[in-house]
C-alpha cells in the first residue's frame, strides 16, 4: 500500500510538473494510456456460489497494469496483464450460522445443502492476458484536456488465463497443484493449464488532473472451462482414479480428490456427483486503477532514444 501511495503521488507530480513546462501541450491530444492497480477477486463455480454465499473464502487480491489506445471519442482498445487469486473452501459452506434452511431467505430457501460433507477446497493464482474494447458512454471530442470529470464506460473483451488449482495436504500441510493430479480420472492427463475467458464489465473514469484518472472497475470473466476449482463431474472409482494418467503421485490423488472422511463422513462411492457439469467456472476482477496519458512519441522515445548532441569545442 505505501508502494501505491507513492507511486501515486509521484505519478501526479511528474504530471503537474510537465504541463507547467509545454503550455501547447493542453491542445494536443493524447491516445495512448498507462495504467497500474489494484483490488480484490472472487470465483463463482461448484466450491462457491457468489450469490448464496457473498464472498467468504472466494476472495483473493489482484494487481495488473494496461496499454490503452483511443480509436475516437468513445471506443479504445486496452491489453491487460493481471495476476490474481481465487479460492473456494466446502467447510465455509453449506452450514455455516445464517445458512440453516430455516435462515437463508435467499435463492435456495428450504433448499438442502450439504457441500461440507464433500469437504474440498482449492486456492489459486493465476495470471490472466486480455485485450479490452472499452466504449465511453459519454464523447471525448478534441483534446485529451476537454475530457469530463466522470466518465462511465463499457468494457468486454477476450482473453487467456493460467490454471493450476492447489489444495493444501493433510498430512504435510504442503499446497500441492491439483491439476496434476487428475482427480477426476479424465482422459490423457486431464484439464488443461490454461483457459479462454471473456471479460465483461462497467468502469467509471475520475478525472485527477491534466494527465491523470482514476479508474473503478468491476468486471466478470466467463470462463470455457469448469475446472478453476479441480470440480466438474463425479468422484471415480479408486481403480478408475489409480489407472488415469497424471504428472503428480497416485497416492497424493488418492489422498485429495475425497476429503469426506477428514470431515467425519463416509467416502463417497464412484458415481456421486462431485460438481455440476453444466455450468462453466467464473471469476470477478475487482480493481481501483491509475491511468496516465502519455505523449504520442512515447513509444518512438521509448524504442529510439535520442543521441547526445556533440559538445561544442
Amino acid at each position: 500500500m505505501k508502494k501505491l501511495i507513492f507511486t501515486t503521488v509521484f505519478l501526479l507530480f511528474l504530471a503537474d510538473f510537465a504541463d507547467a513546462q509545454s503550455f501547447y501541450s493542453r491542445r494536443r491530444d493524447r491516445s495512448w494510456m498507462f495504467s497500474f492497480g489494484l483490488g480484490v477477486s472472487s470465483y463463482h463455480g461448484d466450491l462457491h456460489d457468489v450469490v448464496y454465499d457473498g464472498l467468504g473464502s472466494a476472495v483473493g487480491s489482484n494487481l495488473g497494469i494496461g496499454l490503452r489506445k483511443k480509436f475516437g471519442s468513445q471506443i479504445s482498445m486496452r491489453l491487460d496483464l493481471n495476476w490474481y487469486g481465487i479460492g473456494g473452501d466446502d467447510a465455509d459452506n453449506g452450514r455455516l450460522a445464517g445458512k440453516e434452511p430455516g435462515q437463508r431467505g435467499g435463492p435456495r430457501e428450504g433448499q438442502e445443502d450439504t457441500r461440507f460433507i464433500r469437504n474440498l477446497s482449492f486456492k489459486s493464482r493465476n495470471l490472466e492476458a486480455s485485450l479490452f474494447f472499452t466504449f465511453n458512454l459519454i464523447p471525448v471530442n478534441g483534446s485529451y484536456t476537454r475530457r469530463p470529470v466522470l466518465n462511465p464506460y463499457l468494457l468486454m473483451g477476450i482473453g487467456i488465463t493460467t490454471n493450476n488449482p492447489r489444495a493444501e495436504h493433510p498430512d504435510t500441510g504442503e499446497m500441492v497443484n491439483l491439476r496434476k493430479l487428475n482427480t477426476e480420472a479424465l482422459d490423457g492427463l486431464g484439464y488443461s493449464s490454461t483457459a479462454l475467458v471473456i471479460p465483461l464489465g462497467i468502469g467509471v473514469r475520475l478525472k485527477a488532473n491534466q494527465y491523470v484518472d482514476i479508474l473503478f472497475e468491476a468486471a466478470r470473466r466467463f470462463t470455457f472451462t469448469d475446472y478453476l476449482d479441480d470440480v466438474s463431474t463425479e468422484f471415480p472409482s479408486l481403480q478408475e482414479l489409480e489407472d488415469a494418467g497424471r504428472i503428480g503421485t497416485f497416492e497424493d490423488a488418492r489422498i485429495l480428490f475425497d476429503r469426506s472422511a477428514e470431515a467425519g463422513y463416509p467416502t463417497r462411492v464412484a458415481g456421486d456427483d462431485r460438481g455440476n457439469p453444466e455450468k462453466n467456472d467464473s471469476y470477478y476482477i475487482f480493481q481501483i486503477r491509475l491511468e496516465l496519458y502519455l505523449p504520442d512519441n512515447f513509444l518512438k522515445q521509448l524504442f529510439q532514444p535520442s543521441r547526445r548532441k556533440p559538445k561544442f569545442r
